[in-house]
């Protein structure tokens, strides 16, 4: 217990550390933290100066040094981090010259020095690898480098100081290469009334277009990558019947006698017996299901989907009730109840093509 007690005082009494034991400890993040923090609400002196500006110098030693180990590497993502580390940097000292003024003029001038190399670099880095990735899609005609080359120029907009006409150049050009054409067609059986429904809903996949994407709806494109039809198969439709019943009895009053007593007087006397009913429930279930086959054919290597099979159903329950026997003996809820009709097929098939739509999305856009 003693030892949990301990355990949680201790951030409580980190919390209330100064700038001057955060220093004293070598948390010099913390130190330079809590003496700005002073500074800005009017607390802090000289003291909280000196701490701000020796808290500074030691994490500029150690993030200077960091920052350069970083950009030495082959990797642009330690390029970007070392990039981070400088702008850091930079946001500090120049918090901290509100209260030091004339301190760290060096790197003042030297660290947007090596922001601006550091940037210069990552776009040389991304500008080269969008080239060479449009480079591939010339050679080999597939949209996937063009795709790449696109988003390696994306990048390379982030460090472009400004951007160049070559790059909004070569931008568009890959977002124009990289994009993936498909045509869909549907297809129904002649015994299928709802063509005009199923045009309806899938006509909708032409608003998943967007990006390296583009899609047109029974309507055949020259440059396709993709053919993919969508053939209906017949509605299948089980109805299903289940029965039971369930016998009631009640007592009730069933008739009144008249009793005399033995001053003459007469007073009506129920005689009470039990009643019987039964009722009887009739249970079915209509389910309608709907297969889609959606079959694709590869015009060309940029088509990567595959043909897929997809089924959707609905169902409605219909009930209906019958009594016999006492009424009296039956419980309230099953007299006159209505006879319960099944939905629409209308609407069921509206829930199925929905369904159907929603599979065919997520499986190929």
């Amino acid at each position: 217990m003693r030892q949990t007690i301990v355990l949680f005082l201790l951030p409580l009494l980190s919390a209330c550390t100064t700038p001057r034991e955060a220093f004293d400890q070598q948390d010099f993040d913390k130190a330079y933290k809590l003496a700005l923090a002073d500074l800005n609400k009017g607390k802090g002196g000289k003291e909280e100066q000196t701490i701000l500006q020796q808290s500074l110098e030691n994490i500029l030693a150690r993030d200077v040094a960091e920052s350069r180990s970083l950009s030495a590497t082959e990797k642009p993502e330690d390029w970007k981090a070392a990039l981070d580390i400088n702008y850091g940097l930079q946001e500090k000292i120049k918090e901290a010259r509100a209260f030091l003024p004339g301190a760290f003029e060096k790197e003042l001038y030297t660290l947007p020095q090596q922001a601006a190399w550091l940037r210069k670099k990552l776009y040389a880095h991304y500008f080269e690898q969008g080239k060479d990735n449009l480079a591939r899609t010339a050679a080999t005609g597939l949209k996937a480098y063009a795709q790449q080359a696109h988003g390696a120029f994306s990048k390379a907009y982030t460090y472009a100081d400004p951007p160049t006409a070559e790059l909004d150049s070569l931008s568009r050009v890959a977002l124009k290469k990289g994009i993936v054409y498909y045509t869909v067609t549907t297809e129904a059986p002649f015994d299928v009334t709802y063509n005009w429904e199923i045009n309806q809903v899938f006509s909708r996949l032409e608003d998943q277009s967007g990006g390296f994407l583009r899609i047109a709806f029974n309507d055949p494109l020259r440059n396709a990558d993709c053919a993919i039809e969508i053939r209906f198969s017949s509605l299948e439709i089980d109805i299903r019947e289940e029965t039971g019943d369930e016998d009631f009895n009640r007592e009730v009053i069933l008739e009144y006698q008249t009793v005399t007593d033995t001053a003459g007087n007469k007073t009506q006397v129920p005689v009470y017996g039990t009643v019987e009913g039964n009722v009887y429930i009739i249970t079915r279930t209509k389910t309608v299901t709907w297969e889609a086959d959606v079959r694709v054919n590869a015009l060309t290597p940029n088509c990567s989907v595959s043909s897929e099979n997809f089924e959707a159903s609905a169902q409605s329950v219909a009930r209906e009730v019958r009594t016999s026997g006492d009424e009296r003996a039956i419980p309230e809820e099953y007299l006159d109840a209505p006879k319960e009709q099944f939905i629409e097929e209308d609407d069921m098939v509206e829930q199925i093509l929905e369904d159907l739509y929603e599979q065919i999305v997520r499986a190929y856009f």
